[in-house]
């Protein structure tokens, strides 16, 4: 049997190949995190108007098989009806009540969140993919009093599901390595995320909370717009061998 290439090893052997490796070390491990075959947990999503108000809450229950191939199912209810978003790592689908959508909005959100949302919750561990560019930034002061590690990442195009469209910064405490927060130029906007609490999951530290805050070009962070709060996080759940094909119609 072929042994899995570890990908830690194709990391650059400079300052941002070292940031990234501290900071894999920092949260348990890359074989801790490559010994998980799946992941669950819910992700509750609160919209806040420009005055802090909420605006609305919604669950989400994301199921991801790691190994030995993608896979992401995602499920909520909104305004009385029933969502699921379905990704088997080549083709991605969303339903309402059971009918798949095929307009190109719900064709495009079931293909980018799916990923996307497994690409958020696996940091630091999705910076060693192929295709990623990483560009040590130097030590830079964050909300006026966090000292960290600036690290630009980019990726080459056809690289995931979004390369060469996206440039993301990632800040790592200069002394723990632990994730602060991001910077995100997504093309046609941009966005800030501070990490605010974690927890311990099968030996893996994840976050728990995050607030996403707006942003501009100059990287001026505005007003929180959405928080993010995950819990019933659990590696290695017993998961139908179906969950991730297309629901029959």
């Amino acid at each position: 049997m072929t042994t899995p290439i570890n990908p830690m090893t194709s990391l650059p052997n400079n300052q941002a190949g070292e940031v990234v490796k501290k900071a894999i070390a920092y949260v348990g491990g890359w074989d801790k995190w490559a010994a998980k075959t799946n992941f669950s947990f819910y992700k509750n999503i609160t919209q806040l108007d420009s005055t802090g108000q909420e605006i609305r809450t919604t669950r989400q229950l994301h199921q991801y098989r790691l190994k030995p191939n993608f896979g992401a199912r995602m499920s909520w209810e909104k305004e009385g009806k029933k969502y699921v978003i379905i990704n088997n790592g080549t083709q991605a689908w969303k339903y309402e009540d059971g009918k798949e959508l095929t307009d190109d909005k719900s064709k495009n959100e079931a293909w980018n969140s799916s990923f996307g949302s497994n690409y958020v919750i696996s940091m630091p561990f999705k910076l060693t993919d192929p295709g990623v560019i990483l560009t040590y930034d130097g030590i830079d002061t964050i909300e006026g009093n966090k000292i960290v590690h600036s690290l630009k990442v980019e990726y080459e195009k056809g690289a995931g599901s979004s390369g060469g469209y996206h440039t993301w910064w990632y800040y790592f405490d200069k002394e723990t390595y632990d994730l602060v927060a991001n910077y995100l130029d997504y093309g046609e906007g941009h966005s800030y995320t501070n990490y605010q609490t974690f927890t311990n999951i099968g030996g893996i530290r994840l976050h728990e909370l995050r607030n996403s805050h707006a942003a501009n070009a100059e990287k001026e962070v505005g007003r929180i717009k959405t928080i993010y709060a995950n819990d019933e996080m659990q590696f290695d759940v017993p998961m139908a061998a179906d969950l991730f094909e297309p629901i029959a119609q």
